[in-house]
Order: structure tokens, then C-alpha cells, then sequence
């Protein structure tokens, strides 16, 4: 367990935020303060009507945000008022859910917080639909907390009209989601492989399937490991492809009786990732399939 805060606790490559020491330094130590700071900082680009507003087509974010002290600055560019103040959505730094994980676990971090982004299928987008989804999870002194910085008042009452109950009786609390709330792709990919979760269910709109759920669970083992990928539609909306990267991109007919254990074997090791973080690291280093290709960094 030392050996995994121990991991947490620092910033990697694309979550490093050294250079705003000044403009965090105004911010509360306390986890649910910073991942509502988030909020007031990042505008979903898919939710943008529903804040009254429209985005012109180049204003789209498409995943171009990959370190997260680029998206801090243009947060800053926007409006260089301190990062305790909430923008008006209009001028909030356009974003996914990825960015909405990956900032909140870099504040965290930088804040003395151990945290990661978690990567996986949200079950609060609808009633029979596991959804594409980013989360983060930081460590409260006693227990990973699973946050989705991204779902604010206004989203989280969003939700009934599409027949989600988040009602005072109801299981789901963002800042405090369960296993059944968010399976991240370890258990995604169990679930499916054991037949206990139909693939066709999983996915994002029209872009569904096994072979989906394999590549949430590449990216989250790599998120892991703090190198997190962009989400899936971020490059195919931008006409690129995830060929580089061999085990995300097969299909489910190619794979080798080796490659589907592999699978199965990070999958499990993400169930319990303080028990088997170093087993996880070891893993990436040594095993190119599990590797993200450089490239794939590159904006898009």
C-alpha cells in the first residue's frame, strides 16, 4: 500500500503543474473543493448547449489537450482571475471528461494529494448503457475515493430527464462513486468476457463492442502507470486512427489466445492496483504491447 501512495503522490509527464505553484497556491487542500474547482474551470465541449451556449465547429476540443499545464494555461489565458473563481461556461477551456480526470489528479497531486485518473464505463449516463467515461480517484488518508470532477449541479440534474435516479433515495454520489456506479476497464473487460455484461452495451453513442471495452482497459492500465491516452473519438473526429498501438487497434477475431490472457492477467491486476502496482509498472515497462505509442501523444 506505501509503495502505491508513494507512486500517487507525484506528478507524471503529462500531469505536472510545477510551473502554477503561485495560482494553486491560493487553493484549499481539501479533495471535493478542488474537483469542484475543476468545474468552474472546464466546459464539456458535448454539454455546451445545455450551459446556454454554442461552440463554432474549430472550437470543438476533439482531444487536443495532452499535458495538463498547456490546459491549465489556456484555462489562464481565458480569464487570469484567480482559479477559486468559477467562469462563466462560455469562457471555460474546452474539454472532455479525460481533461476533467486528469486536471483534477494533477491539482490533487500538486496539493500533497496522492490521486489517478481512472479510465472505464460510467453507469449513470443511462439506464442501459455503459458509457465512455474518465473519473479520478484520490486517497483520503484511509481509502481511494472514486470522484467524477466533471458532473456538476447543473449535469448532475441532468440526469433524470434521461431516466437516471439520482433522487435522495438513490446509490449515486459523484463525489463518492462505487463499483457499481463506475466500472473502470478491468472490470469492464471481466464482466464482458465472463458474459455477465453485453459489449454491444458499451461504448459511446454508436461506437460499441468488445473490442471497446479492450481499449478502455489498455487506457487505463497505461493511466496507471501515468501515461494517459486521449479518448478514443478524439483522434477518429480528428481522421487519424489508433493502428500504431496494435493490441488497442485489432480486431477481436485476430487476437491470439496469448494476447486475450494478457488481457485478462491487467485486468485483474487493476482490480487491486495498491497490491499489484509494482507487478502494473513492471508490466508496461517490459511489454511493449501494453505500451501507448509516442505518437499518439502528439496534438491532434
Amino acid at each position: 500500500m506505501n509503495k502505491s501512495i508513494e507512486f500517487f503522490s507525484t506528478a507524471g509527464r503529462f500531469t505536472c503543474l510545477s510551473k502554477y505553484k503561485e495560482q494553486l497556491g491560493t487553493i484549499a487542500n481539501n479533495p471535493e473543493c478542488i474537483c469542484q474547482i475543476v468545474q468552474g474551470l472546464l466546459v464539456h465541449d458535448a454539454w455546451t448547449e445545455a450551459y446556454g451556449f454554442q461552440l463554432k465547429p474549430e472550437e470543438f476540443h476533439l482531444g487536443a489537450n495532452t499535458y495538463m499545464s498547456d490546459l491549465l494555461g489556456k484555462v489562464i489565458a481565458l480569464d487570469p482571475r484567480p482559479l477559486t473563481i468559477a467562469r462563466m461556461p462560455e469562457n471555460r477551456a474546452v474539454a472532455c471528461c479525460r481533461e476533467f480526470a486528469n486536471l483534477a489528479c494533477a491539482m490533487l497531486i500538486a496539493k500533497g494529494i496522492p490521486a489517478r485518473s481512472r479510465c472505464g464505463l460510467a453507469r449513470y449516463f443511462a439506464t442501459d448503457f455503459l458509457c465512455d467515461h474518465w473519473i479520478v480517484e484520490y486517497w483520503n488518508g484511509t481509502r481511494w475515493v472514486m470522484n467524477d470532477p466533471q458532473i456538476d449541479p447543473m449535469q448532475l440534474s441532468t440526469l433524470p430527464k434521461w431516466g437516471i435516479d439520482v433522487g435522495v433515495n438513490s446509490k449515486l454520489n459523484v463525489h463518492d462513486l462505487t463499483d457499481d456506479n463506475f466500472y473502470v476497464g478491468g472490470k469492464a473487460w471481466k464482466l464482458c468476457r465472463k458474459g455477465e455484461v453485453d459489449p454491444m452495451q458499451c461504448g459511446i453513442m454508436d461506437v460499441r463492442g468488445l473490442w471497446f471495452v479492450r481499449g478502455q482497459l489498455l487506457r487505463d492500465f497505461a493511466a496507471l502507470n501515468k501515461i494517459p491516452p486521449v479518448v478514443h473519438l478524439a483522434r477518429v473526429l480528428h481522421g487519424l486512427d489508433w493502428k500504431t498501438w496494435k493490441l488497442m487497434s485489432m480486431d477481436d477475431n485476430d487476437m491470439t489466445d496469448n494476447e486475450l490472457s494478457l488481457l485478462d492477467y491487467i485486468a485483474e491486476l487493476t482490480l487491486d492496483v495498491d497490491s499489484n502496482i509494482e507487478e502494473i509498472q513492471k508490466l508496461y515497462l517490459e511489454n511493449e504491447l501494453l505500451q501507448v505509442p509516442e505518437e499518439l501523444f502528439l496534438a491532434v
